[in-house]
This record gives C-alpha cells, sequence and structure tokens, in this order.
C-alpha cells in the first residue's frame, strides 16, 4: 500500500493504492477502456453547478499531491442547452464535482482518493469495505421491448422537411435534429450492467454515468470535445455516418463531406480566438465503430497565454455535429420545432484537473428510470438529406444503446 496525505488549497486529502475497484452504482464515473482507465466518483466533497459552462470550469479548487495521470479529479456534465425540462428531473443543468471519494483505476492498479473534511476516515472506510469481500450479487437481465410512440416517423418526416425548407430559404446551412426511442423492461434496468456491456462493446469510446435523483444518464459516445494537456488542445470533429459496409464510399459523399466541413470549419474558427497554430488535417479518415462509420478530423492548437480549460470548453459548446450551422439559427430552430427535452444528451461529460481535462459530447446515451429507459438519437439535416435517410441513420446509432439493453431489431 502507498500512502499519501495533503492538504490541497482548503482541502484535505488521502490516497491509497488498494487491490481492486469498488464494486456499487458510482455517482459519477468515467472511463476508456482502450487506454485501461476508468474513474468514479462517490458523494461530493465541492460542486460547481448552475450558470454557465465557462464559470463552472474556471478555478476549480484542486487537492495538490495527487499523481500526474489522474483522470480528473473533478467530474460532471452540462447539458445541451439552458435549463432541463421535466423529462429531467431530479438532474442538474450543469454540475462538476469533486467527489468525496474517487476510485480510478490505471490498466491493473487501482487508487482511491479521499477528500473534503475527513478524507482520512472517509478513506480508512473504503478501504475496510473492499478488503472484506463484499460485491454485489448477479441477477439475470430482464427482458426489454420497444415502447412505439404513434406518429413518430410522421412527425420525423415533418421535421426534416421543415428543416429542408429553412435550408433552402437560406436561413440554415445544417441542422441537427433528433428523437426519442422508449424501451420499458419486465424488471428494473441495472445502469452498473449497462455501463460495463457498453464498454465492453465500444472499448474506443468515453463511456460514462451520471446519477440523479431517481435516473441514471448513461452512454458511451465516439465523439471528443477536447482534451486539453497544458497548453495542448485537441478537438474532433465527427460527422458524416454510414454503415460499416459503405465505409470506402464515405469519403466521396458530397453530403457528408459537406456536412463535415461545418463542423471543422466551426472547430477552427472557435480555437483560433483563443490558441496558436492552430492545425487541421487537409482531408478527413474514417473512423470505425462496431455499428457505424464517421468521418473524423482532429484539430490540434496551442492555447494563447491566459487561456485555460474553460475558454476551450466555452467556445467548442454545442457544436455543429449536434447544433447546426448557423449555431444561432440551429439552436432557435430547435427550439421551435424539435419538440424534444434533449436534457444532458448532448452535451458535455467528462472530467477536469489541474492543466488537464478530458470532455466529451454525450452521445450514444440514455436516460434510465427503473424499468424504462430513453434513448435520444440525431442525424444532420442538410441539402440533399431526406426523411428517410435520416431515419435510417438514426436507426443505425441507436442500435448501440438498444443491442447493450438487449433489444433486438
Amino acid at each position: 500500500m502507498a500512502w499519501v496525505q495533503t492538504a490541497g488549497p482548503g482541502m484535505m486529502s488521502a490516497l491509497a493504492e488498494v487491490e481492486r475497484a469498488p464494486a456499487g452504482l458510482p455517482d459519477v464515473s468515467w472511463s476508456h477502456p482502450e487506454a485501461g482507465l476508468r474513474a468514479s466518483g462517490y458523494g461530493a466533497a465541492a460542486t460547481r453547478e448552475g450558470g454557465s459552462l465557462r464559470a463552472a470550469l474556471n478555478g476549480l479548487d484542486m487537492p495538490q499531491g495527487l499523481p500526474a495521470r489522474i483522470p480528473g479529479p473533478w467530474l460532471g456534465a452540462a447539458a445541451f442547452s439552458g435549463a432541463l425540462g421535466p423529462d429531467w428531473a431530479g438532474f442538474p443543468a450543469l454540475q462538476f464535482r469533486l467527489p468525496a471519494l474517487l476510485a480510478w483505476t490505471e490498466g491493473s492498479r487501482h487508487f482511491l482518493a479521499a477528500f473534503g473534511e475527513g478524507a482520512q476516515h472517509a478513506l480508512d472506510k473504503a478501504r475496510a469495505g473492499l478488503e472484506d469481500g463484499s460485491a454485489r450479487s448477479g441477477r439475470a437481465a430482464p427482458s426489454v421491448r420497444m415502447r412505439p410512440r404513434s406518429g413518430d416517423r410522421s412527425r420525423w418526416s415533418a421535421l426534416v422537411s421543415r428543416a429542408l425548407a429553412a435550408i433552402r430559404s437560406g436561413t440554415l446551412d445544417k441542422v441537427v435534429i433528433a428523437r426519442a426511442i422508449d424501451v420499458e423492461a419486465d424488471a428494473p434496468l441495472d445502469p452498473g450492467v449497462l455501463l460495463t456491456a457498453l464498454e465492453g462493446r465500444y472499448p474506443t469510446c468515453r463511456a460514462f454515468l451520471v446519477r440523479g435523483s431517481g435516473g441514471v444518464f448513461l452512454g458511451a459516445t465516439p465523439e471528443i470535445l477536447c482534451t486539453v494537456e497544458g497548453d495542448q488542445v485537441q478537438a474532433d470533429a465527427l460527422a458524416g455516418s454510414a454503415r460499416p459496409e459503405e465505409a470506402e464510399a464515405l469519403p466521396g459523399s458530397g453530403k457528408d463531406l459537406r456536412e463535415h466541413r461545418w463542423v471543422v470549419d466551426h472547430i477552427a474558427r472557435a480555437l483560433s480566438g483563443i490558441a496558436e497554430h492552430v492545425h487541421r488535417p487537409p482531408e478527413p479518415r474514417v473512423r470505425a465503430l462496431a455499428n457505424v462509420v464517421h468521418l473524423h478530423t482532429p484539430v490540434v492548437a496551442r492555447l494563447a497565454p491566459g487561456r485555460g480549460i474553460a475558454d476551450v470548453a466555452a467556445a467548442l459548446h454545442p457544436t455543429p455535429a449536434v447544433g447546426g450551422v448557423p449555431a444561432g439559427a440551429a439552436l432557435r430552430f430547435l427550439a421551435e420545432h424539435e419538440g424534444l427535452d434533449r436534457g444532458l444528451y448532448a452535451g458535455v461529460v467528462g472530467w477536469v484537473g489541474e492543466d488537464r481535462a478530458e470532455l466529451a459530447v454525450a452521445l450514444r446515451s440514455a436516460l434510465i428510470r427503473g424499468c424504462r429507459a430513453r434513448r435520444v438519437v440525431g442525424a444532420g439535416v442538410v441539402e440533399g438529406s431526406s426523411p428517410d435517410a435520416e431515419w435510417e441513420e438514426t436507426e443505425l446509432k441507436a442500435r448501440a444503446l438498444l443491442d447493450a439493453l438487449g433489444v433486438r431489431p
């Protein structure tokens, strides 16, 4: 066992290496299975919530003496836009927390850190719980079925047609519209089991979980909003989609290339206001996931002096990959016509540390409440889109969560 106890700026902390990770559902978690990283937070020693994303992430209190590669210690999420509606009761629209207890894994090594008043006692109690060998017992997977909603397909067709009319009038170049897919099980769904399934199916994605009062929001997203290491920033443009068997044709699709270019342009412009030496590859690459392929362009830059993580997140969110172009007009269109309480879907989720952060766009996700789950999935509408093609794209993207839930086509 390696022990460290240190006093941060107004914050006590204690750290230990342990033999295994805790069982039990955390309040917030983040993982990148391919890299062997996972972080789980329990309770809260401090929180930032409400207000703007920039204000929430600016000047976070960072305990000292933690390992350089720790994912966090602040973890949290922010909504796609503004306040949450009734579907998201029990969730804050924006919250990042310094957990009272943070557990993280690097490869085969496991660590615990406790923060706040009584940190040492909390750490001792957590270690004792691990050593007594207690763990959750398994249970049979419930049977899950779709809950179709009357008129979904016609509402979708009308929304796509309205978006195309706005594009042809010159009001919009692109707008990303979304729809909800509801499922119901014959027993309460286990968020921990579902998260583990997502990690196993999509190891290159970032899996996340945020617990609210009476529900859990979780997913495995392929889209990184930004990674920050000191003054180095990378933001990923991920737009343009196809089935895996259509991967070779995707880079030649004019519609998908236009959609992708707008996202790349937005990221480059946003970073140019806060960073230097912004670099974007001339052509996108194809990123393959288990059930879908995307056009992908990494944009890298060096932050200007005096700029930080809060500036990067505020400049990039929301990207045209989940909103549209022009951004303001697209967000107004969605507020007026989409008729969907997006909540944390397409928002920001991830962790923030000392001059380091990894924040993602909360996609390929679901809101779990007892026996029910709501999956929100979207598609970008541009000139050349059709209601049927965009519906099929959402069906393709929905499989990530539906397969993990055990819902078959």
